[in-house]
This record gives C-alpha cells, sequence and structure tokens, in this order.
C-alpha cells in the first residue's frame, strides 16, 4: 500500500463564509469547535482571529461568539490540549465575514479522511489505527530520511486444544525526505513498541499506549548506536516527587542499555553516559503508580524529566500486637491458607533457591510471565476463553506488576497467588479494590515483622 505522511502540523479549514459585503459595521461572528474523532464537541477550546486581541473559550456544546468584527477576509484559529496530543497545532478556517449570520465550523477531520491522507484508499478499516511523527538526527536535530520505524505488539489467543498462543505482529515502514512516516494498520486496543533505526543511528525501544482516538503522533530522534566517546552520549537527570511535591527516596530508574538507579533522599537522580535519541525512563516505588516517561538525548547535553509518582490505593490501618514471635503468627495462617489449596503459596525456603523473584511467578501454573529488561507483563486465564492481569498487593499495599522487579529472592518472606478471584480470603482484599481476575500477594520479611 501506498503510504502518504502527515504534515508536521495540521491546519484544516473546513467552512468558509461567502464574499458578500452588504454591510459595513462590526457584527457578530459565531461557530462550533468540533472532534471528529471522538464524534463530540471540543470545550475550553481557545479561539482567535488574526489581527485581533480577543480570545474567546468554547462552551460545553463547543460553541464560540465574537461580539464585533469588522466584515471582510479574516482567519480564525483553534487551539486545545487535544490538539497538541494529536500532534495537531491547531485548527483554522479563512473566513469571509460578511452579514453575522452565517457560522465558521471548525473540526478535527474524521479517521477517514486521516486515513486516506496518511495511507491512501478511500477504506478505512473499523480495527487499525495510525502512527506518525517524524524522524530527525539526534546531533543537529535535521530530519532524516530513509530510517525504518517498526512498530510491534503481541496478543494472546487460545488455539483448539486449548493452549496457549503468542501472536507477535510487526509494521514496518520507511521515514521519506522530510523524515515524516505513517504506521497504518496498527492495533488500536493494545499497547504497542515503536523503535527507529538506520544503519549505525537508532532510538530506544518506546512503549505507546493503546490509541484513545485510533491515532497518535510520536516523533522520534536517533543517535548513534554504542558510542565508545563518552562526548557522544548524554545525561538525564531529574526530581521524583509524590503529587504534592515532597520528594521519593530509593526510587528505581531504568533505562535500556544501563544499570539501574535509586533516587536519593532528596529523590534526586543522575542517568550519566546515555546513548542518543528518544529514550525511554521508567520509574518505580512500592505504593506508587509505576511512571513512564521519554527524553530526547543529545550528545554531551543534558535533558531533564518531570517525575511525579501517584500513590496506589492502600489498605486501612490495622492494630495489631507485638509478642517475642514476631512474624511467627502469621506462619499458621500462611500455612492454613496453603493446605487449603485454593492458591499457590511459596515460602522464604523455597523462594531463596531462584536467582531472581519473578522466576518464583513462573512456576506458578496457568500463570503467562513476559519478561524483558525492565519490561514485566503476567496475566491469567479469565474463565472466559481471554486473559487478564492480576492485581498486585505488597505487604497490604496495591503495587503495581513493575514493583515485582525491585524485589530480591533474599527479602521475601512469602508469596500467595490466587489466579481466581472467587478463591481469594475475603480478609486479604485491600478496601477498595474488587478482583476481577485474582491476585498476588507478596509478604516482605520486614512485613512479616510488623504484622
Amino acid at each position: 500500500m501506498k503510504r502518504r505522511i502527515l504534515g508536521y502540523s495540521l491546519i484544516v479549514g473546513l467552512a468558509v463564509l461567502p464574499p458578500v459585503f452588504a454591510q459595513r459595521g462590526p457584527v457578530r461572528v459565531r461557530g462550533v469547535v468540533f472532534d471528529s474523532l471522538r464524534r463530540e464537541p471540543i470545550r475550553n477550546a481557545f479561539v482567535s482571529i488574526a489581527g485581533q486581541d480577543q480570545v474567546i473559550t468554547t462552551d460545553s456544546r463547543g460553541r464560540f461568539e465574537f461580539d464585533s468584527v469588522v466584515p471582510g477576509a479574516h482567519r480564525v484559529t483553534a487551539q486545545h490540549p487535544l490538539l497538541d496530543s494529536l500532534g495537531f497545532s491547531g485548527l483554522s478556517a479563512q473566513a469571509t465575514v460578511t452579514d453575522g449570520r452565517d457560522e465558521v465550523n471548525l473540526a478535527i477531520p474524521s479517521f477517514a479522511t486521516l486515513w486516506a491522507v496518511a495511507c491512501g484508499g478511500s477504506h478505512a478499516p473499523q480495527d487499525s489505527g495510525i502512527v506518525y511523527g517524524t524522524i530527525r538526527d539526534a546531533d543537529r536535530g535535521a530530519p532524516v530520511a530513509n530510517v525504518r520505524v517498526e512498530l510491534s505488539w503481541s496478543d494472546l489467543l487460545l488455539d483448539r486444544s486449548r493452549h496457549i498462543v503468542q501472536r507477535r505482529w510487526r509494521i514496518e515502514t520507511r521515514s521519506n525526505a522530510t523524515g515524516g512516516y505513517a504506521a497504518c494498520g496498527v492495533t488500536p486496543d493494545l499497547s504497542l513498541q515503536i523503535h527507529a533505526s538506520l544503519d549505525s543511528i537508532e532510538s530506544g525501544i518506546i512503549d505507546l499506549p493503546p490509541l484513545s482516538v485510533r491515532v497518535q503522533r510520536r516523533d522520534l530522534t536517533v543517535g548513534r548506536v554504542a558510542p565508545t566517546d563518552s562526548s557522544a552520549r548524554g545525561t538525564i537527570v531529574g526530581v521524583v516527587t509524590d503529587p504534592s511535591g515532597r520528594p521519593i527516596a530509593d526510587a528505581r530508574i531504568v533505562v535500556d542499555q544501563l544499570p539501574a538507579i535509586q533516587s536519593d533522599d532528596d529523590g534526586r537522580f543522575t542517568l550519566r553516559g546515555v546513548p542518543t535519541g528518544t529514550r525511554q525512563i521508567e520509574i518505580f516505588a512500592i505504593g506508587a503508580i509505576p511512571l513512564l516517561e521519554m527524553a530526547d538525548v543529545a550528545p554531551g547535553a543534558t535533558a531533564t524529566i518531570p517525575a511525579t509518582l501517584r500513590p496506589m490505593t492502600t489498605l486501612k490501618p490495622v492494630q495489631t500486637v507485638a509478642t517475642r514471635t514476631e512474624g511467627r503468627s502469621f506462619a499458621p495462617e500462611f500455612n492454613e491458607r496453603r493446605r487449603q489449596g485454593f492458591g499457590y503459596a511459596r515460602d522464604s525456603t523455597e523462594i531463596a533457591n531462584y536467582d531472581e523473584f519473578v522466576s518464583v511467578l513462573r512456576d506458578v501454573p496457568s500463570m503467562n510471565v513476559q519478561h524483558r529488561g525492565s519490561m514485566l507483563s503476567i496475566s491469567v486465564p479469565d474463565g472466559k476463553g481471554k486473559f487478564c492481569a492480576p492485581d498486585v498487593v505488597i505487604d497490604g499495599v496495591r503495587a503495581g506488576v513493575g514493583n515485582l522487579l525491585d524485589l530480591l529472592p533474599s527479602e521475601v518472606g512469602g508469596v500467595e497467588v490466587y489466579p481466581r478471584a472467587a478463591h481469594i480470603p475475603p480478609r486479604l482484599v485491600p478496601p477498595g479494590i474488587q478482583p476481577q481476575c485474582g491476585m498476588i500477594l507478596v509478604w516482605t520479611k520486614y512485613g512479616l515483622r510488623n504484622r
């Protein structure tokens, strides 16, 4: 299929008023800003007319109105964060204002229109999305032609023999003379990975979320592959904080090809010797939702990234009575649940035999564990022929699956895995969680001492 490239910034005018100048005094100019991808008006968009200082904000129906505009030719422009997220600099219409009776309508093009522009052909598949952008050189910021852009994703299938089969999908395209590319036919429902490369230059492997509106822009920079000269690498710095601005110490920061580091007591971190190009930074902390950030790293330069971690739902405080046999009161409960056989349990003596904690979960029947570098995904059958991700709870605190990578076998006192939600003991379910897909409960040795 011949693929065209979406423009770097999309400027769309969908309504032009007729050139009649029967009235010379100022008139009203009304209009609507509309999102054709979501099929709904765009509220709180900023609308302006070239040459005038007034800026109008659209209402809940996407409508705007200027009170006094001199008849004649005018350019009306709308801006909104939604447009920025799609890679559009704005929507614009060249309107000829006459008597104020006609409207100026601004709209994001429909998916069918974008498909025709980027991918060619008149038919836009219902199950496909578009990822597009520009490839630039990390050294000078210049567009790079003929770069191979690969997008990949995987899904799980239950075949006729009731075996789990993982399918890997891949789409490849090339950047044009101005560095632009468009990948047509990607899945809109699953997370994607994108990677750009050409000869001795490349970007990092970047994770993209599912396409909420079937269109996503992702610009990439490409740098030299594994340069030996330290001046050809860059630096990434940041401060890990919670939403209130308090620093988070000992957060785990991971960048592909580099050893993981931890934030200091002030939440600060510095990653040196980072390969140039677009790189993905992953940040994990116990009790927080894992964070993914991107940085365009240039040779000899420092990139600063935001790093605000949002907390997960936590258990309400539970009062306990300490005894001389700290942790032992938990052992009978753990062993009793293990004896009942509703889930799978491993204690510290068994866990210590593994090189990494994630390997413990690989040995749990019916659990699918995918671990590559700093990326971890876990799924279990949902009983309906499909798969879903179980909840993760560490020492009674809801956690993310990525937090399991932070655990060492030597610091885990026990783990319980319940592939089916119906088998989870009610007393182990934190408030605010309604398990639909089973649960992984991890008890660290510190957590056991404080029970």
